[in-house]
């Protein structure tokens, strides 16, 4: 069954720090909503939080005529020197206008979000049924505490807290009914089945953050959830419609291609789907670095890419990403051997160990146990990719046409390095890791891809960049472009919407999940044989 959505996180008009690239207009997110399937969005304006409230709202009000499927929120700011509306103006501008919600923004505005500066503004919402809308960048979790505290009868909606903040959040969901939340970034895995079990679903909404993020990837969030149809629908629309007090209707939205059909149902993809980038965790505690990383064993991942359609994945288990990297090549083994047709391993070498000899290490995993995949993480080692100590590594690769996933974090030098190694090993697939976590990154790796037909690009990062699918494709990047989603850091669910409802075409979008990857793959080891683990 396919669900109504509306938007509870995006934005229109123009905005300070924009890149070249990025959308902005409101016909630019209208047909970035028509993609995604989303009937309905409430929207801030991008004038009243990067120049001047007052005139950020009245334009506002032109942007909203253009269509009904738009529906507005106030942007509030304190009158404490007599330059803003009171509370009371406030709320008489919002009915008289029928607005939704007031937003604020009190980091960019330079005001304290205390009771006694915005008491009388909390209240007033408070008492007039209007939601108060503030993005986690602005606001911290103590000063929200206090807020929830204060006025235990104002509704508020808290969009984008990230997921590596799960253990801060959760605990004031629980002691606060009124708090709601987006999950543009809040994509821990397995966080909407958690908190729906947890909580129930009516603190839960859908938020894309268009027009800088994808709404698809959001949205697949939701539909592809192991959860029930009602809770899906209070999430989708039925919260939104009770806190907001809309009711707008369903569109009818132009046929979509095969893929986009089967997403919006939350079923299997009709492809082999191949992730080339994951960090299964060797065991069932659900931790990862400083993160909870829930249901992020093998056993619960494979279920959860059951329903996607991914029946491929790489490993590089997260305990040799951030700590032992011995121990988490041996939990790639343990991992092949229980799922010799779906895991293919991603190998990790650490030199600052003087003990771990690169070389045998290497030939141990790659050569005797022919794991095709190799790994980089410079922000845990600080040891450059060009360091001489890996060198025995790389040769092996280049013989053995491995792939390489190589990390851009903390990494000044990453891609004057990636150029001196692409040169130097040209039989190595090397894989640009985050390549689509902005628009610089974007161009910067597209420009030296362009440069080597052995790099590729995987896009994978929460950000999510909305557009960023479509400019890898138009400057010719469809056949190195590799789905990824580093998962269970984070749900693989979002980054499988970024694909699916890009404005690509199908075969396009079919190559990026698929066949890219299954063609890296039968070239390693010209062609096999793989995982010889038993």
């Amino acid at each position: 069954m396919v669900v109504k959505y509306i938007d509870v996180n995006s934005m229109v008009g123009r905005r300070g720090l924009k890149h070249p690239r990025e959308i902005w207009s409101t016909d630019d997110v209208l047909q970035s909503m028509d993609r995604a399937h989303i009937d309905a969005a409430v929207v801030a304006s991008a004038w009243s939080r990067d120049y001047s409230p007052n005139y950020g709202n009245e334009r506002l009000l032109a942007e909203l005529s253009r269509s009904e499927r738009l529906y507005g929120s106030y942007t509030v700011v304190p009158n404490v020197i007599s330059d803003s509306p009171t509370a009371e103006q406030m709320t008489d501008f919002m009915r008289r206008h029928r607005l939704v919600a007031a937003r604020m923004f009190p980091r960019s505005h330079f005001f304290a979000p205390d009771d006694r500066t915005m008491g009388s503004y909390y209240a007033a919402l408070a008492a007039a049924g209007y939601p108060l809308i503030v993005e986690a960048s602005e606001l911290d979790f103590r000063e929200l505490q206090q807020i929830l505290t204060a006025h235990p009868d104002l509704n508020v909606i808290y969009l984008g807290v990230y997921w590596h903040l799960t253990r801060l959040l959760v605990p004031l969901l629980d002691g606060f009914p009124r708090l709601h939340i987006d999950f543009s970034l809040m994509q821990a895995n397995a966080i909407v089945e958690r908190l729906v079990k947890r909580l129930g679903a009516k603190q839960l909404l859908y938020g894309s953050g268009l027009p800088r993020m994808s709404p698809g990837a959001a949205r697949a969030f939701i539909d592809y959830a192991d959860i029930s149809a009602e809770d899906k629908a209070l999430i989708a629309h039925g919260n939104a419609e009770r806190l907001f007090r809309i009711n707008p209707p369903t569109q009818n939205f132009r046929p979509a291609d095969e893929l986009v059909q089967t997403a919006l149902r939350g079923e299997p993809l009709p492809l082999p789907v191949f992730d080339s980038h994951t960090h299964i965790l060797g065991d069932p505690y659900e931790a990862g670095g400083q993160a909870p990383m829930l249901e992020g064993d093998l056993e619960h991942i494979s279920r959860l890419y059951a329903r996607m359609g991914v029946t491929k994945y790489c490993v590089a288990p997260w305990l040799g990403i951030w700590t032992d990297k011995p121990a988490g090549n041996q939990a790639v083994i343990e991992m092949t051997r229980q799922q010799p047709e779906a895991v293919y391993g991603l190998i990790m070498v650490d030199p600052a160990y003087s003990e771990d000899d690169v070389r045998a290490q290497a030939e141990l995993f790659h050569l005797k146990y022919r794991i095709p995949g190799m790994k980089t993480l410079f922000a845990r080692s600080k040891i450059r990719y060009t360091d001489t100590a890996f060198a025995p590594w790389w040769e092996i690769g280049n013989a053995n046409k491995l792939f390489a996933l190589m990390d851009p974090g903390a990494y000044p030098q990453f891609l004057g390095d990636m150029a001196e190694l692409a040169e130097n090993y040209p039989d190595i697939a090397f894989f640009l890791d985050h390549a689509g976590r902005d628009w610089d990154a974007a161009e910067s790796n597209v420009a030296l891809a362009k440069r080597y037909p052995n790099l590729y690009l995987q896009h994978t990062y929460t950000s999510n960049t909305e557009g960023v699918i479509e400019y890898f494709v138009e400057s010719g990047m469809e056949d190195r472009l590799l789905y990824g989603t580093d998962s269970p850091m984070r749900d693989p669910r979002p980054q499988l919407g970024w694909i699916v409802y890009a404005n690509i075409s199908e075969a396009a979008k079919r190559k990026i999940l698929s066949g890219n990857m299954h063609r890296l793959l039968r070239r390693a080891f010209d062609g096999g044989p793989y995982n010889q683990v038993f």
